[in-house]
């Protein structure tokens, strides 16, 4: 075998290594990439069960500040009333 031919053997040797390490590479990334689409919709869906979470604590914080506020205010018409009572 000429030294030719064996340059040419190693080369095309060397192609086909080369060859299936880019292929191996582009189907990992091809891999990691289905992962992160999978991971990225596991958050969305994450994020709107929190949103809607939030919400519904956000009506809750309003429905409790104005049944406080009510009491409150209830409660300064007795103690405002308290004192005229007694005067009389």
């Amino acid at each position: 075998m000429s030294r030719l031919q064996q340059a040419s053997d190693r080369l095309k040797a060397a192609l086909e290594r080369l060859e299936t390490a880019a292929e191996s590479a582009i189907e990992a990334k091809s891999q990691a990439t289905d992962a992160d689409t999978a991971e990225v919709e596991t958050l969305r869906g994450q994020l709107s069960a929190l949103r809607e979470d939030y919400d519904r604590l956000c009506r809750t914080t309003e429905t409790v500040s104005n049944r406080l506020d009510g009491a409150v205010d209830q409660l300064k018409l007795v103690l405002d009333e308290e004192p005229a009572k007694k005067q009389a």
